[in-house]
């Protein structure tokens, strides 16, 4: 089994960081504390550094790149590491690598104003303005960071120690069961998400009244497109049921189900249908 997978996939973790722009004040802190008659670790003042605004666009590329980096590999148990099936490697690097620059670009910008920023929040904080709440300049890119480290799934072969023989094969067997567990986790997983946009489908369209985006339906063909360089074990039954979905849920935009009834409520039946379907795949998953 370990091996197996290991030969199939790898195990990838993206790590970004950034500076908060926040500050605990405890000057302030016990001033209230000691204003309402309150012990001081009942409150803490924390003061927004810069102006949020300034910062937004570093945090939603942050955001769009986790969201990526989830939606793109599978669950493992270990230190954030997840995994990374090889029939998505080039997929997901390629892409990886664009989230990573947008965000070093917002990063970028928001250093060359980073002087300006300081001054703004000198006004507007006035006197709760420290100028030692803010780092150096020729700090402050050391703040953010944005990494992906890419490694070997671990297998049983792998394991070498100078231990008992007896031991030895129980350390093994251990780490062939856990990479069984994650092997079947992951698998469950994509059932999972197959199931959570069909049920979403269904639900939207039984509702005549219901608005929805059309996300509705991308969200759908996204997952349709990139389940089979997820799907790890080449499970058959992942398979049938992707293509059922491709086949009677995308046969319409998302303008024909909003405007025809006739074709929001054959698409709602033929989700309600799979879905049906999809309980004893998942309870086996």
């Amino acid at each position: 089994m370990s091996q197996n997978l290991a030969d199939k996939a790898m195990l990838v973790k993206l790590s970004i960081s950034k500076w908060s722009a926040r500050k605990h004040d405890k000057k302030v802190s016990k001033e209230v504390a000691q204003k309402y008659g309150t012990d001081q670790e009942r409150g803490r003042y924390n003061k927004v550094l810069i102006a949020q605004e300034a910062i937004k666009k570093i945090g939603q590329a942050e955001s769009a790149a986790r969201t990526f980096h989830y939606d793109q590999t599978l669950p493992w148990k270990d230190d954030g590491a997840r995994i990374l099936p090889s029939a998505n490697y080039l997929h997901y690097t390629q892409e990886i690598r664009r989230f990573k620059a947008d965000f070093e670009a917002q990063v970028r910008a928001f250093i060359a104003n980073y002087p300006d920023l300081i001054e703004d929040a000198r006004r507007e904080l006035n006197g709760l303005f420290d100028p030692a709440d803010y780092p150096d300049l020729w700090k402050i890119d050391k703040k953010f960071a944005f990494e992906v480290e890419v490694d070997p799934l671990p297998t049983a072969a792998d394991f070498r120690v100078n231990l008992q023989g007896e031991e030895v094969n129980r350390i093994k067997g251990e780490i062939e069961d856990r990479l069984g567990r994650a092997q079947a986790d992951a698998m469950k997983d994509l059932f999972n998400r197959l199931h959570d946009v069909v049920k979403h489908m269904a639900e939207k369209l039984a509702d005549k009244s219901a608005i929805f985006r059309d996300t509705l339906v991308t969200n759908i063909q996204e997952l349709v497109d990139l389940l089979p360089r997820l799907n790890l074990t080449g499970d058959p039954r992942l398979e049938e049921l992707r293509r059922d979905v491709a086949d009677r849920l995308l046969g319409y935009g998302p303008e024909d189900l909003r405007k025809n009834q006739f074709a929001r409520q054959e698409t709602a039946q033929a989700a309600n249908d799979i879905l049906a379907a999809m309980a004893g795949y998942t309870n086996a998953a």
